[in-house]
């Protein structure tokens, strides 16, 4: 073969967005943890489309129907609407001076892949935090992060209240709220024990601490909510999956380029998308955690 005739990082180029597509795409989800507890609209939107009109249909009252008595009409009513925007890019870009070393290297490539799809799962989670700790309706903890038996009275009272079925909700929270929530020796954790093993104390049963779904909500950490210990600050949020909307017109897409300027390879990992709350006035979805205040 002559020497013109060797494979180099130009014949190759389209090579590279197959290595660092994939890994890059499962750190991504890997760390999405709020973006499973709402309403995913991503496949209206794939690839086209900006605007998600979610219709808003009044609750009619029922009325009794007497006799030959010719029920009443009411009039036609405009019937309200909520915008999801999907207008949110985010990028992480990159420049490799020696790609063929990042190429040769598989350990190296998984670090930076990491670091992408990290990054970009972090973005996220913070916007759809910014929606979520939005809610109207509040529960008051009892004390500044912790979560008490009477905390959790007040939520499911609160749930029940909004007509909310615990059931299918999820339950987020900061660390310390969750690492108290769990506490198998002073948490909601120490209320629930194994009967099918034997243990010290608890009439044989065994205390386990093992609290990941409780009356039927999915109770689960964010890393983007607040571990502030400042009165009046959301340190969590419960709700049903449509509380909440999210929408990706593009997923995680990866591109490369060679640059003979940099004599190097630009990498970008970007993704586009939106999300919204949906709490209003009449028609409230959840609520928020709040320290005292």
């Amino acid at each position: 073969m002559a020497a013109g005739d060797s494979f180099d990082t130009t014949n190759l180029a389209n090579m590279i967005p197959e290595l660092w597509a994939e890994p890059i795409y499962k750190f991504f989800f890997a760390n999405m943890k709020l973006r499973g507890s709402v309403s995913d609209y991503s496949a209206m939107v794939k690839n086209q489309g900006d605007t998600i009109h979610i219709p808003k249909i009044a609750r009619k009252a029922a009325v009794t129907k007497t006799g030959s008595t010719a029920l009443s009409y009411t009039g036609d009513s405009v019937e309200g609407k909520v915008d999801l925007t999907i207008g949110t890019h985010k990028a992480v870009p990159m420049l490799f001076d020696d790609i063929a070393l990042i190429q040769s290297n598989s350990e190296l490539l998984s670090k930076y892949a990491k670091m992408a799809g990290e990054s970009l799962a972090r973005t996220v989670e913070d916007d759809l935090w910014a929606e979520l700790d939005g809610f109207q309706t509040t529960v008051d903890l009892s004390a500044n992060n912790t979560f008490a038996a009477a905390d959790l009275e007040s939520v499911l009272s609160s749930l029940y209240g909004q007509d909310i079925d615990p059931n299918g909700c999820s339950l987020v929270m900061n660390n310390q709220l969750i690492a108290d929530f769990m506490n198998p020796s002073s948490g909601v954790a120490s209320y629930f024990v194994r009967a099918d093993a034997v243990g010290a104390g608890n009439n044989g049963n065994l205390a386990t601490g093992a609290v990941g779904l409780i009356y039927g909500m999915d109770v689960f950490y964010s890393r983007s909510i607040s571990s502030s210990g400042t009165d009046g600050t959301k340190v969590g949020a419960c709700y049903p999956k449509e509380a909440c909307v999210f929408a990706a017109s593009q997923d995680i897409r990866v591109q490369s380029q060679y640059d003979v300027d940099y004599l190097g390879t630009k990498v970008v990992a970007d993704v586009i998308y939106g999300a919204k709350l949906i709490d209003e006035s009449g028609h409230t979805m959840g609520l928020n955690l709040t320290n005292l205040g």
